[in-house]
């Protein structure tokens, strides 16, 4: 059945496509390692616009934070009870529930105070991607190819043209009048991200244990101040906006994507796992159309296609080949 299932992908290998791929991956682990990064993408890209229609219609970012951890803490919390902190002591397991967890969404939200949500789906991919490279180069030992590196090039380039057209034209926008002060703040989010990749795989902390880890010591931390120091506003809002938020705060943003995230970073490794980051722009340019009724310009346009380009060098898909001249005498 396994086999059949990925025989669609694999007549890509044939063609010697992967021609980047490590030696000690099998074509089924790089397939997997990259179904999972994908899906995760796609769940993050969604998250800042989801967010962001819940920030408007009735729900605060401190009610967002607690639905997204009191969710996947309670899904969690058998699993945790079994597992317990098996091979990772209580200081490591903080490590990683600041860094995907409680300290990561809880900066987010508060740089989208600041900032507009289309500077966070450009400035924190591409800082976790380049923290984590250069992390993963420096403390992993991870071999960075020329094609990688000029993969990572285009994706940072991408990234930014992406963002150019809103972060120039919200210079005199008075909605945003320190957009700076966000946009510096989101440089942050993505070294605590990179954080947690890079931890992780030096840990070799398993998938699932790692999603219980940080969804079940976020909620509780964050549940008491919650409570305590903050202005509920769950109990006044409609029920639907509660329970949509609820998914996609606390299932698929908080465990099924980081779950998919670090079986991804397990398999391909920590920097190859960072390039799906790098999608969340292009995600949350789509999804703005018809949930936000925002419109990407050319330049944004433009820039997700440049970054979808670099992800495939990045990934190992294309290759970067040596141009061999060889000289040919006698007839031909």
């Amino acid at each position: 059945m396994t086999q059949g299932w990925f025989a669609p992908l694999r007549f890509i290998y044939q063609f010697e496509v992967f021609v980047n791929r490590d030696a000690h991956l099998t074509p089924q682990q790089l397939t997997q390692g990259i179904l999972f990064g994908l899906i995760a993408a796609l769940i993050w890209g969604a998250w800042p616009v989801v967010s962001a229609l819940g920030v408007r219609q009735s729900l605060g970012a401190n009610d967002l934070i607690f639905l997204r951890f009191t969710v996947s803490g309670l899904i969690l919390l058998p699993l945790f009870y079994k597992l317990r902190f098996q091979g990772v002591n209580l200081g490591k397991g903080l490590v990683l529930a600041c860094g995907a967890g409680l300290g990561y969404i809880s900066l987010c939200l508060y740089a989208l105070s600041f900032a507009p949500a289309s500077h966070f789906g450009i400035i924190t991919p591409s800082c976790m991607l380049t923290f984590t490279t250069l992390g993963s180069w420096l403390l992993l030992g991870e071999k960075l190819s020329l094609s990688r590196v000029f993969g990572f090039i285009i994706i940072i380039l991408g990234v930014l043209s992406i963002g150019w057209s809103s972060l120039h034209s919200d210079i005199s926008n008075p909605n945003y009048p320190e957009s700076w002060k966000g946009d510096i703040i989101f440089v942050f989010c993505g070294s605590l991200w990179a954080l947690y990749t890079i931890s992780s795989r030096v840990w070799q902390v398993e998938a699932f244990h790692a999603t219980t880890l940080v969804s079940v010591l976020s909620m509780f931390i964050y549940a008491p101040i919650y409570f305590f120091l903050t202005d509920p506003k769950l109990f006044s809002a409609p029920v639907s906006e509660v329970a949509f938020q609820g998914v996609m705060q606390g299932v698929l943003t908080a465990v099924l994507a980081l779950l998919f995230f670090s079986k991804s970073v397990n398999l391909i490794g920590a920097s190859k796992g960072a390039v799906f980051g790098a999608l969340v722009p292009a995600v949350a340019l789509l999804l703005s159309i018809p949930v936000l009724n925002e419109f990407p310009s050319l330049v944004e346009i433009i820039g997700v296609m440049v970054v979808s380009l670099g992800m495939l060098y990045a990934l190992g898909l294309l290759k970067i080949r040596k141009l061999e001249y060889t000289s040919q005498r006698g007839g031909s």
